[in-house]
């Protein structure tokens, strides 16, 4: 196996300005939840880290690494309405539609994302949203086309720490493990590479993912432009015959 060839990337915090995206959308949500009931929305945003006077999530905010199922069932007692299938597809379909009214990508995202495939790697992504939503981000910022596989909590594979959703990357690309780097900023995501047995590379775009990730990864960089000089200091992956345009 010469090198790596697949990268699979996280999306919040990795390609999209978490803080900036998700703190706005989950006001959103919250307030369309709480039916205009202001208190009600204060204990919601509570109860799921969320700081409003300053638009962020506190460290251990179970929206930064998990999934609709690990923040929503407090959002459904405090309203009085049971968690079912319906109130977490209420909850999914309420944040795409937020979500990509605030929706902030990082700068290098599709130039970095075209250099890596003019590279020869293929691409993915791997997060703990809903696949739609996911794939609605990746459009709204123009790079869906060059992902060759997009994965959610909900798309068959288990969420993140779980190595469902690398081995189904390399799976549907022909690739082992060995061969895959997941880049994220959270230890969900260092953890889901080594359970994979992928190679866990953290990006730190902010001091907290900084913290975060120490010691939990085999490398950490600030952005794509560090990856990709992380990824030249390595074997450079096959070459791959694909016809899409970068």
């Amino acid at each position: 196996m010469a090198g790596l060839q697949g990268i699979l990337f996280d999306k919040d915090g990795t390609l999209l300005d978490f803080d900036a995206t998700w703190a706005p959308a989950t006001m959103q949500v919250l307030d369309a939840l709480a039916d205009g009931r202001r208190d009600i929305a204060d204990r919601m945003a509570e109860a799921c880290g969320l700081d409003i006077a300053a638009m962020t999530f506190l460290p251990g905010s179970p929206i930064i690494a998990g999934d609709t199922a690990d923040y929503a069932p407090v959002w459904a007692e405090l309203i009085g309405m049971p968690f079912d299938k319906a109130f977490e597809n209420r909850v999914n379909d309420l944040y795409r539609s937020a979500s990509l009214s605030t929706l902030r990508g990082y700068d290098d995202v599709a130039r970095g994302i075209d250099h890596l495939i003019a590279k020869g790697y293929r691409i993915g992504l791997a997060t703990n949203d809903a696949e739609a939503t996911a794939r609605a981000h990746l459009s709204a910022l123009g790079v869906l086309d060059r992902f060759d596989y997009v994965a959610g909590y909900d798309s068959g594979h288990g969420a993140k720490p779980g190595p469902g959703m690398v081995e189904a990357f390399a799976r549907e690309t022909g690739l082992h493990p060995a061969a895959v780097a997941l880049i994220g900023d959270s230890t969900h995501d260092m953890d889901a590479a080594k359970a994979a047995g992928a190679h866990p590379v953290g990006i730190a775009r902010t001091p907290a993912a900084q913290d975060a990730l120490a010691g939990h990864a085999e490398v950490i960089v600030t952005d794509l432009a560090g990856l990709i000089e992380w990824l030249d200091s390595r074997a450079a992956p096959q070459a791959w015959a694909d016809d899409r345009t970068a």
